[in-house]
């Protein structure tokens, strides 16, 4: 095939391929209905707040999975702040941190969606068990609104106990008498196990601790819940209940809505073992407000249960803790068609053609400015350890093995000392890749040596301007939770990377070197001309 109308042509098939997998999934027969009775949700919690310095951290909580529901998908939109990647608490809490990057005031928006069902469809989430000795020690201690000590917990414990025929039996003692005997308060009624037990009334937060409390002092583990009843509701509020662990199971007792044993199939858990769904430090004004809406059925909702070969193209069906990670990935061969444009149409010539993509990958996980800084540093530390190994005359493996460790020691102490002068480094400024940095760092060298300075700070400065324009691509989150849905858009990737493989015109920065070339041809053309 002539390569001249090959490319096109094969060009122009990827794009009809792209276009019919796209139709293919966006065609409602393809999109299999969720199962009479099953529901999807987006719960949205907008949270405001005013940091008080660079470095202030919000720490958010979303639902966990449930043999009734499953969170499907999970956003977090923010500006000028960085996300610490999802990861499950000590509880087996589903979180994001969100860390400031200046002093002043701040919106974060926290979407989650959740397929919900009537049908037990799903495993549950990884709070089902007691672990350790440590885990069930923490569940019968004494805390400071669940006071175990208290004389009026030991009376209530002493009345029950003693009738109760097993630990079941007892919890569901404890759980009537906080119901009958604890009456509902307003928002001055007490909060605590202690002084709710005592006077009779408290808050519904003041009766759970009362419950807990009891349980706790009677051995058997119990805590706090806290999580929503989806319905709608522009004014959410978190709602709590207590879960005790009998007959080596979790047990849930609503005190506010009277049931026991088991929750209606509508109840998500957002916290376990606390009340607080966002917790921040160095902040003031913090502000959370939270709405829950019904979603028509989506693509994404639907949980792939017969097995299909055709279900692996679905990334979506992946654990949530990797969309993130997927995601970025999804957005590198973006970051490729930059490179090739910079290379081939505009002239611009890098280290290498992938270094500017994996740079800006690494600043897309690392504050910018952290990132410039131990780049500075680890360039400059590296250039001067090049030049003295230079004179040992070592072998190019040892001598690349001794540079990556000096990189490694100057990134490390890097951050240490930025954190000592309070510019707030990143710990995910370790993720800027050692191979790239140390490859640059050769690559710099041999360039000042084979050519000249002047030619490898031209390299090292084009490498810098494409990746700056590759970090603005990679950094476009929204486009890559869409080719995570949708990842047969990259056939159109390639189709324009095959195109751009054919052009054979001139550079833009050769416009100029050849513009002398060009007017000494228009001045020959114009002597050449017959005299009339």
């Amino acid at each position: 095939m002539n390569a001249r109308y090959g490319a096109p042509r094969v060009a122009g098939l990827l794009v009809l391929i792209g276009a019919g997998c796209l139709a293919l999934r966006l065609h409602p027969q393809n999109q299999a209905p969720i199962a009479r009775g099953d529901s999807v949700w987006r719960l949205t919690y907008h949270i405001g707040f005013r940091a008080d310095a660079p470095g202030a951290r919000v720490w958010v909580a979303f639902p966990q999975d449930t043999p009734h529901a499953r969170v499907y998908r999970q956003r977090l939109r923010h500006s000028e702040m960085r996300t610490e990647r999802l990861r499950s608490g000590p509880a087996g809490s589903r979180a994001v941190t969100a860390v400031t990057h200046r002093a002043g005031a701040f919106q974060l928006r926290a979407e989650c969606d959740i397929h919900l069902s009537q049908h037990a469809s799903w495993r549950p989430g990884t709070t089902a068990t007691v672990a350790t000795v440590d885990a069930r020690a923490k569940l019968l201690q004494s805390e400071k609104t669940i006071q175990l000590d208290s004389p009026a917990v030991r009376a209530v414990l002493d009345q029950l106990g003693t009738a109760a025929t097993s630990q079941t039996d007892l919890v569901e003692r404890l759980f009537e008498y906080c119901v009958v005997h604890l009456r509902v308060g307003g928002e001055d009624a007490p909060n605590d196990a202690a002084a709710a037990l005592q006077q009779g009334v408290a808050t519904w937060l003041g009766r759970a601790r009362a419950m807990v409390a009891l349980c706790r002092a009677g051995k058997i583990p119990a805590r706090l819940v806290t999580g929503f009843e989806l319905c709608p509701n522009s004014n959410a509020q978190p709602h709590v209940w207590v879960e005790v662990r009998a007959d080596d199971q979790w047990q849930p007792y609503d005190l506010e809505n009277g049931f026991a044993r088991e929750l209606p199939h509508h109840f998500v858990p957002v916290q376990a073992n606390g009340t607080r769904i966002v917790r921040a430090t160095g902040v003031g004004n913090l502000r959370v407000d939270c709405s829950i809406v019904r979603l028509p059925p989506t693509v994404g909702a639907v949980n792939p249960r017969n097995g299909r070969l055709a279900d692996v193209v679905d990334l979506t069906r992946l654990p949530l803790d990797m969309h993130e990670v997927l995601a970025l990935l999804l957005l590198l061969p973006f970051g490729a068609v930059v490179t090739v444009v910079f290379r081939t149409i505009v002239g611009i010539q890098t280290f290498g053609t992938f270094t500017p993509t994996l740079l800006a990958m690494s600043f897309v996980y690392a504050d910018w400015r952290t990132g410039l800084a131990v780049f500075a540093a680890v360039l400059a530390l590296g250039l001067a350890s090049r030049a003295l190994l230079d004179r040992l005359e070592l072998l190019m493996v040892p001598r690349l093995s001794v540079v990556l460790t000096l990189v490694v020691l100057c990134m490390v102490f890097g951050v240490s000392a930025l954190d000592h002068f309070q510019v707030t480094p990143s710990p995910q400024a370790v993720l800027l890749p050692m191979v790239i940095l140390t490859m640059t760092v050769e690559r710099f060298y041999l360039t000042t040596v084979e050519d000249s300075i002047p030619y490898a700070l031209q390299l090292l400065g084009g490498t810098l301007i494409v990746a700056f324009f590759c970090f603005l691509v990679l950094r476009w989150a929204e486009v890559g939770w869409m080719i995570l849905r949708f990842p047969e858009i990259h056939f159109f990737t390639v189709a324009a990377l095959i195109l751009l493989g054919r052009y054979t015109g001139y550079r833009m920065t050769e416009l100029r070197r050849f513009r002398s070339t060009a007017d000494s041809d228009t001045t020959l053309v114009h002597h050449s001309e017959p005299r009339p």
